[in-house]
């Protein structure tokens, strides 16, 4: 089997220069399964509209190239929102944290946000993904609605330095997952590696961003790629 893995694309629109290059890679790419770990839009709503979940038009484009992929999706801190559409509507295998075996490679699949424990991370969490939050956005419409997430979210950082207490907490639950998988990926710290914790391996799929690196995996082997 061919896999293809990326995470934090953090795409922002139209206007985003790296989402018409992801488009590009997701039309040409060539795989039995392509995975998604989290923060692939920078901010994600959808809303009921006929009995169908109608997100944000500024992806639409993005949404028609993925449709073409058998899919696996993981949400992130940013697209959270995004878990309901990509099963209801694009057929994807969704899960907060997932387990996969491809050619006998065991791979246990997070978006690697749930290592951070910090109050203030939680609490923001916490409150975005309440029924409140949900009931102000479904009224707001999807003209206020992206105006609102688009602030709350601020604009992708392209120079983010890496937070090396959250890497060490990434880290150390790599290794307790990694007592039953080979391989433990994750992304959200945009720092992209492959690093060797007893018989396993963590892997951070690093970012669309700035590092543009993704996990190719054929046939039970595995490698960090750069450029997509």
């Amino acid at each position: 089997m061919r896999i293809a893995l990326l995470s934090d694309a953090h795409l922002s629109g139209p206007d985003d220069p790296n989402q018409e290059r992801l488009i590009r890679f997701f039309d040409r790419l060539e795989v039995d399964r392509l995975c998604l770990l989290g923060d692939i839009f920078q901010h994600w709503w959808h809303f009921q509209r006929g009995g169908r979940l109608e997100p944000f038009d500024a992806y639409a484009p993005v949404i028609a190239a993925l449709r073409r992929h058998r899919l696996l999706f993981v949400p992130g801190n940013h697209d959270w929102h995004a878990a309901e559409f990509f099963r209801e509507e694009l057929g994807a295998e969704v899960g907060a944290a997932l387990t996969a075996t491809w050619d006998g490679l065991r791979v246990r699949l997070t978006h690697g946000d749930e290592a951070d424990q910090g109050a203030g991370y939680r609490l923001a969490s916490g409150l975005l993904r309440g029924r409140a939050f949900r009931a102000l956005m479904d009224g707001l419409g999807p003209e206020r609605g992206w105006r609102l997430l688009g602030r709350i979210a601020g604009q992708p950082h392209a120079d983010r330095r890496p937070d090396e207490a959250l890497l060490a907490a990434q880290r150390a639950q790599a290794a307790r997952w990694l007592e039953g998988a080979d391989l433990a990926v994750c992304g959200h710290t945009h720092a992209p590696g492959i690093h060797a914790i007893g018989r396993g391996h963590h892997v951070n799929l690093g970012d669309q961003v700035r590092h543009h690196t993704w996990l190719w995996i054929e046939d039970g082997r595995f490698e960090l790629r750069s450029g997509t």
